[in-house]
Formats: structure tokens, sequence, C-alpha cells
């Protein structure tokens, strides 16, 4: 390559201060537009030289060159000696070159393709005389550390078309082959191929023709993309005096590009198509994509219009795909009479696009033009003495790097900050968004543009929006707050107040504490003047109230009224609104303070209210009683919400306001649920519970009283009260109840026996003492029978009770009862008698019969043997059973009566049911034997006496204590031997339903 000798490079000129006749041809103008304007700070763009290390034999000029993915391809020639250098320009890889002089024979190249990977190229070759077939070279590359290697290959499927645009598939392309791509010829027709580094025969497929027949109607660009996640697919193509784009959604397993094209071939719909009017014979096209994406972010179209320029749709659905309108005026109308001289010099050969300006290539010089406002922003003259004949400018869709070339030297356009001041452009043009979004990274631009905004909206009106931008600025306070503060409409300097104290909170830390207490308290106070604000209708109250309250439980907020509440009550005193003073109070847990003011204005259901919201225990022992005089049910609600959580002896006083119907039944619920629910052992909660029973729901005390159970050591309210509570309000069944748990037998018989004989009876055979229970029975007889001479009921008696007999009944009747009446029972009595003395014959002969005595002795050493088997399997199943446990829950119930199992003494079987001792003896002792129901009778008396001499002494021995325990077991055994559904009853299935017809004849006479 010819080197020019050394030189200086040109600079730029100095900045012209105010205006300044200089025709210079080199100047450089800033982002904004003006070259005037004055700037420190480095040039946007800047060119500079690149030294190329080029090989001896390879010299020459530059004829075509290409870079992409920083692989730089370049054409050479000398003395007729055309030269292919492929260099990679990162690091030190010998260059790769191959001479193309046999290609080229007969031919011109015209242009050069490189696809993103640097790895295809594609050479397009047209005749230097007429009769001679276009024709195109394809050279793969490939690479190691130490060598390049360049296979060149003609491709003889296009033998008749000259390839002016190339569209490589950047998705599907890689290092060995290209995937499929498009080709652009002379006449305006798009091919379909895949070339690779095989020799295999290469496909060619027609897809399009937009020539229709034109010997001349050269695609001058071609691109296809695809929409990001999607698979819609576009292409783009221009021609001198149209774009083109067609679109279509493919599989995702299609490699092929020919479906894109298959509906417009078909005639099902016509290609997005703008014609603009042209003397220019050729038209180009760019996109610009940021550096390693794939989907570009601009195209630009350089037609006879001038250069449009927009965006490409990225919705998968759109209907349109090429966006904008965009036109930079380059005057091709003006320069159209001038000589050819003159109009090389102002019509552009090639041009490249960067985010925001592109750069124009001309015959003596490069311009960059915002693309935003169209100015100027700078400018490069290439003398042709010093640098050579201008050639192309290319870019590197990869890296984004630029590259300017004459015919001796090659250069790269340093781009420095291209966007630094965008934002003045927006600013200017009113795009407000977009010029804070492009003025964030420097504050001072972003102050400019924000306070620019804040004014253009006052202007307008929009107080609001104007109210947000000022609080983003730094405009002083007091400024802005006289602007708005003339304003009838008080929300635009609300909402700028609070943005200022946003900015306080976030930005220190306590260093503006007396800056933030003034703001919040001048907020509180516009806030309850809207809200209070006379002759105003509900709904905006209810609006302004609702902003006030979100306001009031922002943190920094409440941390600031907490710490200064004194001041903030009387604030809101000062506008008499108890409303949000009650809920200002809450919002520092002030509930003391609130519950106070309420009960006072006697606003009770928002005192309870308030109440319930609270966590403090205290606030309900003091202001329940009072809430309880007026809300009962309410009250209770809220008492039995809290659960457990209260101490049900400090909730006494509220329980014994009862002073209405209402008030007592709640009263009473309360109660039941500390009971039932709580299970509290509490016995002054029990007393009240029984006594309230007693005097209003006497059938419940009977309940209660059976839920407690009879076990004097296990129920929870005082016997003796009860006791005293019932006799005193004439509740005669619950005093017999108490009577008998307190074993007072006569009293209770006595009681009974004035208006439930049954329940007499049935008391009269509790006491395990015998003679005790005769002496109960005779009274009951006496009083059944005393005066009557009622003969029926004397046998009824008798057969009710084993322990009467006739002779105990006798003197009962006057002297003159005739002994007819007593037959009966003299012979039942003597019917019983009998058996057992003929059992005790059959004994006594049995006893004294001596016969087979040694038979006798043999079956009876058979018998032991099979005894002492069982007996060692009953000790293993007794072992087993020692380590069987069952687990109890508290909700667990009796299987008789359904009722809480634990609140009394139970028995649980291994079948797994349950019962309560005094529910189990009520089933059981029906079924029971004579002997069993005898035997359990004098265990019962026995367990009595000593229940009584134990009450007598002060202490227990260990004697009693075992002999007490010994008789429980024994009790026990009778009536919990075994379960009462899964053995008792099962037992008993063969026993008639009535043993004594007799005695059933009798009664039902």
């Amino acid at each position: 390559m010819a080197q020019a000798k050394p030189t200086t490079q040109p600079k730029f000129l100095s900045r012209i201060e105010g205006t300044s006749t200089s025709n210079a041809n080199t100047y450089v103008a800033t982002a904004s537009g003006n070259p005037f304007e004055l700037e420190e700070e480095e040039e946007i763009f800047s060119k500079r030289k690149m030294s190329l290390n080029v090989p001896s034999n390879c010299a020459g000029d530059f004829v075509h060159l290409n870079v992409s993915n920083n692989w730089l391809v370049c054409m050479l020639t000398s003395q007729g000696h055309y030269n292919l250098l492929r260099l990679f320009l990162p690091r030190a890889i010998p260059p790769g070159q191959v001479a193309l002089e046999k290609y080229l024979s007969g031919y011109k190249i015209t242009n050069i393709f490189q696809d993103n990977t640097g790895h295809h190229l594609l050479i397009a070759l047209v005749p230097k005389q007429p009769g001679v077939s276009s024709d195109f070279l394809y050279i793969q590359s490939s690479e190691t550390p130490k060598a390049q290697q360049m296979k060149v290959r003609r491709i003889e499927k296009f033998k008749d078309h000259e390839i002016t645009a190339v569209a490589f598939n950047t998705y599907h392309g890689k290092e060995l082959t290209t995937g499929s791509i498009l080709l652009g010829t002379s006449r305006g027709l798009i091919f379909e191929t895949e070339l690779g580094a095989t020799s295999d025969n290469t496909q060619r497929k027609q897809l399009y023709d937009l020539g229709l027949g034109l010997s001349k109607y050269p695609i001058n660009g071609i691109e296809v993309l695809r929409v990001p996640n999607s698979n819609r697919w576009i292409v783009v193509a221009v021609t001198p005096d149209a774009i083109y784009a067609f679109e279509e959604t493919l599989r995702l397993d299609e490699r092929s590009l020919q479906p894109i094209f298959s509906s417009y071939v078909n005639g099902e719909r016509e290609p997005h198509c703008e014609k603009q009017k042209t003397e220019l014979t050729y038209s180009m096209l760019r996109f610009f994509a940021p550096p390693n994406s794939k989907y570009p972010k601009q195209w630009a179209w350089l037609c006879g219009a001038g250069m449009r320029i927009g965006e490409l749709s990225i919705e998968a659905n759109s209907k349109a795909t090429l966006l904008g309108d965009t036109l930079i005026q380059l005057n091709f109308d003006k320069v159209k009479h001038l000589s050819y001289d003159e109009r090389r010099t102002n019509v552009p050969k090639s041009f490249v696009l960067t985010e925001y300006h592109a750069i124009l290539l001309y015959a003596d010089h490069i311009k960059a033009v915002c693309i935003l406002n169209q100015e100027l922003v700078y400018r490069e003259v290439f003398d042709e003495a010093l640098f050579g004949k201008l050639q192309n400018i290319e870019r590197d869709v990869v890296t984004g790097a630029i590259y300017v070339y004459t015919d001796k030297q090659m250069f790269t356009l340093k781009i420095s900050r291209e966007e630094r001041n965008i934002w003045r452009i927006y600013l200017s043009k009113g795009q407000y968004e977009l010029a804070t979004a492009h003025a964030a990274e420097v504050p001072e631009h972003l102050q400019l543009v924000l306070l620019q905004r804040a004014d253009a909206a006052f202007r307008d009106g929009d107080y609001e929006a104007a109210a947000n931008y000022y609080a983003e600025t730094d405009e002083t306070f007091e400024t802005v707050c006289l602007k708005f503060m003339v304003l009838a409409d008080k929300r635009p300097i609300i909402s700028y107040v609070k943005k200022r104290l946003s900015r306080l909170t976030m930005n220190s830390e306590g260093a503006h504490a007396d800056a933030v207490k003034a703001l919040v308290i001048w907020l509180i106070d516009l806030y309850l003047t809207q809200i209070n604000m006379p002759g105003k209708e509900r709904a905006w109250r209810t609006e302004w109230q609702t902003e006030y309250d979100e306001f009031m439980r922002e943190p920094p907020v409440l941390a600031c009224t907490s710490l200064h509440r004194t001041a903030v009550q009387q604030l809101i005193g000062e506008h008499a609104d108890p409303h949000n003073l009650a809920q200002f109070a809450i919002s520092i847990s002030d509930y003391q303070e609130v519950i106070g003011q309420q009960l006072k204005a006697e606003r009770y259901a928002e005192a309870l209210q308030t109440l319930s919201k609270q966590s403090d225990l205290s606030l309900y022992y003091n202001y329940a009683p009072q809430l309880m005089k007026q809300l009962p049910k309410q009250t209770v609600d809220a008492l039995i919400a809290q659960g457990s959580k209260l101490d049900i002896e400090k909730v006494v006083p509220t329980l014994l306001v009862i002073d209405t119907q209402e008030q007592r039944e709640h009263v009473i619920r309360y109660l039941e649920f500390a009971v039932y629910k709580l299970n509290t052992t509490n016995d002054a909660i029990h007393n009240f519970l029984l006594h309230l029973y007693a005097k209003h729901e006497p059938k419940l005390l009977m309940k209660y009283l059976e839920i407690q159970g009879r076990d004097e050591t296990l129920v929870h309210y005082d016997i003796h009260f009860a006791l005293k509570v019932c006799t005193d309000l004439g509740v005669k069944m619950a005093c017999v109840f108490l009577q008998c748990m307190l074993c007072m037998w006569t009293t209770a018989v006595d009681l009974a026996l004035q208006f439930d004989m049954q329940l007499a009876k049935e008391t009269a055979s509790k006491p395990q003492d015998n003679e005790m229970r005769r002496k109960l029975w005779l009274r009951i007889a006496y009083h059944d029978i005393k005066g009557t001479n009622d003969v029926k009921k004397a046998l009824s008696l008798l057969k009710e009770c084993d322990l009467l007999r006739i002779e105990d009944l006798l003197p009962f009747f006057s002297d003159f009862e005739k002994i007819d009446n007593f037959k009966e029972a003299i012979c039942d009595a003597l019917r019983v008698i009998m058996p057992r003395i003929h059992k005790l014959l059959i004994n006594l002969l049995i006893a004294t019969s001596k016969q087979d005595y040694n038979q006798r002795i043999q079956e009876l050493q058979r018998e032991m043997a099979e005894t002492k088997e069982q007996s060692d399997r009953v000790c293993k199943e007794l072992g087993q059973l020692r380590a069987h446990s069952i687990n109890m829950k508290a909700q667990d119930a009796c299987d008789i009566c359904d009722l809480i199992l634990m609140v009394k003494p139970f028995f649980v079987f291994i079948c797994g049911h349950k019962f309560h001792s005094d529910c189990l003896e009520k089933q059981v002792l029906p079924i029971l034997s004579k002997d069993h129901s005898r035997r359990l009778a004098m265990l019962k008396q026995e367990m009595e006496t000593l229940m009584a001499q134990t009450i007598s002494l002060a202490n227990h021995t260990v004697e009693q204590q075992k002999k007490r325990a010994d008789l429980k077991a024994k009790i026990e055994e009778i009536l919990a031997g075994d379960c009462l559904y899964c053995g008792l009853l099962i037992e008993t299935i063969d026993q008639p339903f009535v043993d004594d017809w007799d005695q059933v004849n009798v009664e039902w006479e």
C-alpha cells in the first residue's frame, strides 16, 4: 500500500467567538447543533489514523474494505494485481491473503459483503466488456493462532446475475455455513441460498421479483431480521426509488426464508412499499443496533428526498413494520443542475448510522448530522493530496466501530459520549420525559430540565404536575409556595410540601428535624382545613379524610407526630375535629385518652371499637363495666374475642352489671365461655354462675351440676354455698343433688318425698351402707303406706328393695288387715329360700361322696396343668397390656352423655370406649347380678364409713389409705371389670326384659 509522507494532521479550527467571516473547510459543532457553543470537554467525533501491518507483497491502493466482528477484509490493487487481505484487529494473528487475478480476468469488483461472524465473504463481479455474464466469488475463512486459511469458490449458479445486496442470516449463520441468506440483484430479484465450506452444489431459489421484468432495477440494500422474543421475521429491501418491507411468522423449526415471501408471491397480500421520486441512480439502507444486539433500534434510508429515519416495530403482532417519518433534508433538488464536480461534493456517496447521528461521506469530506434536530455536528475535510481519494465509510455491526478509508489510508472515527447534549434537544422540543432520561446522569442538567418542565406545567395550568416537578428541583421553598398559595385549590401545594417532606426524610437522618416538624404541622393544618371546609359535600370530606389518614400513617410522619404529640393535639383541637383527634390518639397508642373522650361524648360503639383494636388488657378491666351497661352483647363479644388473654378475676366487676335481662343473659354467656371453653377452675366464677343458674335458669343448673360430677373433690364450686343458695331459692332438685354429695341421705330423701317419689327412691338406693339404705327405704315405705293400708304399694316396695322384708312393712298397716293380702308375698319369700336349701343339700351330698377318688386326682392334675398354661398366657398378655397406652384429648367426650370427659372422674377401656364413672354406674347397676349388686352395696357402705372416719380425723394413717385404695379397686372391679358396650351388654343379650311377670301383672292391675 502506498504510504504518504508524514504530514501534520488537520486540526479543528479554533472556536469562533461571536461572529466570523472565516470560510475554513473544517469546523466542529456540539451535539446541541450549535457550532459556536462553548464547551471545554472532548469533541464528540474525532478521526484517528490506523496503521495496518500489511505484508510487503500485498502493498497497493485500497479498493474495497469491510469490517465485521473485528475482522477487517480489504481489497488492495497494484499494477493490475488484486490481493485480498484479512486481518484480526484486536490481536496479532498472522494476516491471511489470497491473490484473485485468476478469478478476475475480464471482471471488475463492484462490492464486497462480509457476514457478522467475519468468516464468510462475497465478492460481486461484473464484466468489463459486454457479452460476459456477471459472477460472484465466495470465500470461506478459518484460522488458528498461527495461520489463516481462505478458500475461494466461484458460485456458478448465479452466473447471469449481478449481486448488488446481501442479507446475511445473523440468527442461523455460523463459522462453517452462512445459513439461509438473501441475495439482491441488479434486476430487482431476491434469491435465497446457503453457502458453506463444502463444495456441494449450491441451491438457488428465487423468492420475489421487485423489478417486474426491468433490465435495470438494482436492489441497493436488503436486511433480514427477527423480532425479539417471537418468531416474526422481517425483510427490508431498498431500490433507487422505493423501500419494501415483508413480514411473516414462521415455525420455530423453520430454517428457510422462503415462507416469508409465500403470501406475497401468491397474491394474498402486497408488501409494504414507500416510493420516493429521485434523481439518484442508487439508494442506501443502514441500520443501527447497539453493540452485540441482533435487532436494530433504528433504520435509515438514503433516497431522492433525503434521508428517511425511523424505528422498527418490536411488537410480535404489530401490523406496521417501519415506524417513524423523520426526513433529513439533503437538498438534492438544489444540486441536480450543478456540474459533475460540484455534485460529487454535495451528494453523499455513503453513510453510517449511530444512535443519535448520521455520518455521511462525500467525495472530499465527511459530516455528522444529528438525527433529532438535523443540525450539523461535525465536518471533516480529507485533502486528496494528503490523504488520498475518499472511498467509503463502514461500521462494524458487532462492535459499533466506524472506519473511513481512502485509497491510501485508513482511519477510525472515534465517538465520545454522543448522547452528552441530547437532553438539550429534547428540552428545546418540549419532550420532557426524554430530556429527563438523558439528563439524569448530571444533576445540574437534570435540575434545569425539571425546573423548565415545572414552569411549563404551571403555565399550562397543570398545577398538580407542576408541584411534583418543583418538588424535585432545588428551587427555593418559599418561591414555589408563593406560586401555589394564591390558588384556590390547595392540593398542588399539599403535593409539593409532601414531596419536599419526603426528600427531607429520605436524604437526612435527623439533620433537619425542625424542618420536618414544620412541614408535618403545616400539612396537618392544610388537610384539616380542607376536611372541615364549611359548605362542602360529604364526598369532598371523605376524599380528603382518606388522603389525610394515609398521610398520618406514613412512618416518618408517625414518628414526628409521636415526638411532638402535644403540638399536634393542640392543632387538631383548634380545628374542633374530635374524630381526627381520636384517630391521632390511636396512632400514637394513647387509647386511654381516646376511649375516655368517646365515653364522655356517649359514643359507646366507637369506644368499644377502639377498645377492641388496641392490645392493652388493663383498658378492658377499666372500661368494660361502663360499656357493659350500654352494650352488653357487644362488650361480651369483645371479652370472648380476647379468650384466655384476660384475667378472669379482673373481669368480675364487669360481670356484676346484671340490672337488665339482656345484661344477665350475656353475663351468663361469658361465664359459660369461661367455664366450658377456657376450663377455668376459679371457684368465684363457678359460684357466680351457679347462683345465676339457681336464680334464673334452674334447668341449666342441673346440667351444670351433672357436668361437674358427684365427686366433691373434683367440683370447682363450694358445695355448702351452693346448697344454701338452692335452699334459699327453693331449687329442690338441686338441693337433693347437693345433699347426696354431702351424704345427707335422710334430709335428701325427706326433701325428695315432697315432690318426686322416684327421685326419693333413687336417692335411697345410693348409700353404700345397707343399714342406711334400709332405713331410707323404710322412710319411703312409711311415707307411701302409712294411713293408706295399700298392700300393692307395699309389695312393690319389697320388689324394689331387697333389703326390706314383709315383716318390716307390717307395722305400717292397721292391726285388722287380713293376712290373705300378704299370702303372695310370703309365698314369694319361700320360693326364694327353698332353692337355697336345695343347693345346700346337693353340696352336702357331693362332699360326702368318696368314689373314684384316684380318677378325680388325675383330672385335677390335668386341670392344674391347663390352668398353669392359661395363667402363663394371661401373664404374658398382662405384660403387653402394661406397655399399652391410650392418648387422651381435651375434646374427648363421654360415650354415654356426650359431655366433655375430663370434667369428672372417668374410665377408659382398652377398646377405646370412655365413660364418666357416674354414667357407667347408672348403666351397669341394672344388669348386675344380685350377688354383685349386694357386694357393690356393701363395698360402697364400707367406703362411706371409711370416708366419714377420715373426715373426723385430722391425720390419715397409712393403713386407712391402703384400705381405701383396696375398697376403690374392688368397686371399680365390679363396675368397670369389662367395657359396657363390648362386654356387659353382649353377655346379657340372652336375658329376658322381664324377670318377674307376676309383679308386672300386679303393677298393670
